[in-house]
């Protein structure tokens, strides 16, 4: 039945279409994964992260020394006062 509503001609043209879509599909999936799973930059991540881990830890530290050297610099102003 609908070989008879759709041309020759016509259904060439929707097989072409069809085929042109799937390899449009793949060009863009293959578009996608490349920096997925690609290396290159993962060295600059890695990199980045670990400096914000090491900056986080060093703001954790320095505050808690902070309090500890306010204590020890006020001691020695009392030590040293009237």
């Amino acid at each position: 039945m609908v070989a008879n509503l759709i041309s020759d001609k016509e259904m060439g043209n929707m097989r072409k279409l069809c085929s042109q879509i799937v390899t449009v599909k793949y060009s863009i999936g293959e578009f996608l994964k490349k920096p997925l799973f690609s290396e290159e930059g993962a060295t600059i991540a890695e990199y980045a992260l670990l400096l914000a881990v090491v900056v986080i830890a060093l703001i954790g530290v320095l505050g808690k020394l902070s309090g500890a050297l306010e204590d020890k610099i006020q001691g020695i102003i009392e030590q040293i006062g009237p």
